[in-house]
């Protein structure tokens, strides 16, 4: 017999999965990996991108929120160049 979930034991599951990640949720909840991406995917295609204060989202709020990823992904990336750069000093110096 199948399991039977309700909509709210959806939004719940879909909640902690991102919360915690969808791996360690579905192992949580006793629920396949599969399920969960699937209920995912439903979600996201039924509901329409909304602000914090749960009002649709304008295409200025968005262009906004998008350059600020921009940004960050942009600081994130020149981050990672300098980790890159320093583990291979280290690397090196170990070798001599």
């Amino acid at each position: 017999m199948p399991n039977t979930y309700t909509e709210d034991d959806r939004k719940e599951a879909l909640k902690l999965a991102e919360e915690i990640g969808v791996t360690p949720a579905s192992q949580r909840l006793g629920i396949s990996v599969k399920t969960l991406y699937g209920w995912r995917q439903k979600a996201t295609h039924k509901r329409e991108s909304v602000n914090k204060s749960g009002e649709p989202i304008t295409a200025e709020e968005l262009k906004t929120e998008n350059n600020c990823l921009a940004k960050e992904n942009s600081k994130l990336k020149k981050e990672v160049e300098v980790l890159q750069e320093a583990l291979s000093f280290f690397v090196e110096r170990r070798k001599r």
